[in-house]
């Protein structure tokens, strides 16, 4: 029972890597060697399939996390600047059309 559980513990350690379907035939290997009983069996299914479930979620958090923070810190060039950037430029073209007009005002 010890090495059983041992297993399940290993299993647990990478679990986030694992599909339901693994896990599955993991622990039907362990029913089937009588190491564990079937209700042991459908229990240990539920909760590794429940904390992969949960490391997988936690490891997306940290990688968001870490993209963000990655990001933050890089000088990026994002869509809001480009949009800054444009309406600077459109009141900048703006001003020097009307400076246009006042020359060809004055000049002519």
């Amino acid at each position: 029972m010890k090495e059983s559980i041992r297993k399940l513990g290993l299993i647990g350690a990478g679990l986030w890597a694992m599909t339901e379907e693994k896990v599955n035939e993991l622990v039907k290997d362990l029913v089937d060697t009588g190491d564990i009983s079937k209700e042991e069996g459908k229990k240990a299914v539920q909760d590794l399939v429940e904390e992969s479930r949960k490391q997988r979620v936690d490891l997306e958090k940290k990688i968001s996390e870490k993209i963000q923070d990655a990001t933050s810190k890089a000088d990026f060039f994002t869509r809001k600047d480009m949009h800054e950037l444009e309406s600077r430029l459109g009141m900048l073209e703006d001003e020097v059309q009307k400076m246009k007009n006042k020359e060809k005002m004055f000049f002519k």
